[in-house]
């Protein structure tokens, strides 16, 4: 969008006509003054193009950046950009034996993985004629760890009394950088129905979406009077019980949030698995090799496989568009998937790409 012109060309121009209507002298394109209106012009252009960048950043829509967080401020701390969340897991806390008393497992002990410390947060209890306790324990630092699998987080720093092992018995997730400008964008369109005290579906979006930077995507349902069903998902991955749980306890002990005697449960989406296997040809002409249009052809297709949002359909059309858009590729044959079309809370969930050259063919 243009709000101010910076077409330096043009510029350039009206400033000759300037001249030639001041002085009277119609410039040669080979003159120094020339040369001199023609630097000032493209000067001129650029700084009417950062002009323009600071018009358009004044609406939400182009905003970015310090700019964006000043939006933000304006709603005070609902505006603020969500900082980097920390990941958190349960641990299962195995005792040696049976014992006569509950073993205390005290808030603040820590384990750790590799380079990584998790700490409880609150005091747990290994009750009288159990040998086992699980815990929820969140990372010391903030932002994205990686992925660690269940069984691998395992060593324990405090240890408490009859100790026998640990092991996480879910995987580390909930760990996030800082939001980033078009999730919190999009949040920010949001914040005007977060004033109401009504329950509608725009503030318990909106809420969502604050109490857990890790939401990407959410659907809320009623499926009969007072009782609310929100669906969250983490681009096309579930999120984990520890961060729904977080989720729930941000919206229902906040009184400003949700209506008196609405039910709130925090969902997953109903994951609707497929995988895309496909024959293709290519162009005999084609000055592309073969092996970067397979490599194109399976990016182009993961970065569409990972593009659903729930409520999205399986459509074969938009697979055999974006085959097409790879330079090189003249058609392709879908063995899978079939046509899907979800429920509002269906999310479509990639397993494999599999890509088969059959030959190159005339245009």
């Amino acid at each position: 969008m243009i709000l101010i012109e910076s077409d330096s060309e043009k510029i350039f121009a009206d400033a000759l006509r300037f001249h030639e209507e001041i002085t009277g002298e119609k410039l040669p394109l080979c003159n120094e003054k020339t040369y001199i209106y023609s630097t000032v012009a493209a000067l001129l252009g650029n700084i009417k193009a950062q002009m323009n960048d600071v018009a358009l950043q004044n609406f939400l829509k182009f905003s970015r950046e310090e700019k964006l967080d000043l939006k933000g401020a304006f709603y005070g701390s609902r505006g603020a950009r969500l900082q980097a969340n920390k990941a958190r897991t349960t641990i299962r806390c195995h005792i040696s034996t049976v014992v006569a008393k509950d073993v205390l497992i005290p808030k603040g002990t820590r384990f750790i993985y590799q380079k990584y410390l998790f700490y409880t947060e609150k005091e747990y209890k290994i009750f009288q004629g159990s040998t086992y306790a699980d815990v929820v324990a969140v990372s010391e630092i903030a932002g994205n760890l990686g992925k660690i699998l269940v069984g691998e987080l395992k060593e324990i720093v405090d240890r408490y009394e009859y100790f026998e092992k640990v092991e996480n018995i879910t995987e580390v997730t909930g760990g996030r950088e800082i939001e980033e400008d078009e999730e919190y964008r999009k949040r920010l369109e949001l914040i005007p129905e977060s004033f109401t005290s009504g329950g509608s579906q725009g503030a318990y979006e909106y809420w969502t979406k604050k109490a857990s930077s890790l939401v990407t995507d959410v659907f809320i349902h009623s499926p009969k009077p007072n009782y609310i069903d929100i669906y969250v998902v983490n681009g096309i991955e579930k999120i984990s019980s520890e961060e729904r749980e977080k989720i729930k306890n941000f919206i229902v002990q906040d009184h400003d949030i949700k209506v008196l005697n609405d039910q709130i449960e925090i969902k997953d989406p109903e994951i609707h698995d497929y995988n895309i296997d496909l024959d293709y040809w290519v162009y005999d002409n084609s000055i592309v090799s073969k092996s970067v249009i397979e490599q194109d052809l399976k990016e182009a297709l993961n970065k569409y496989s990972k593009s659903f949002k729930m409520g999205e359909s399986i459509n074969l059309q938009d697979i055999i568009e974006v085959s097409k858009s790879v330079e090189g590729i003249k058609r392709i044959d879908i063995k899978e998937p079939r046509e899907f079309k979800g429920k509002a809370y269906h999310l479509p969930h990639i397993r494999d790409i599999n890509v088969s050259y059959k030959g190159s063919e005339q245009r």
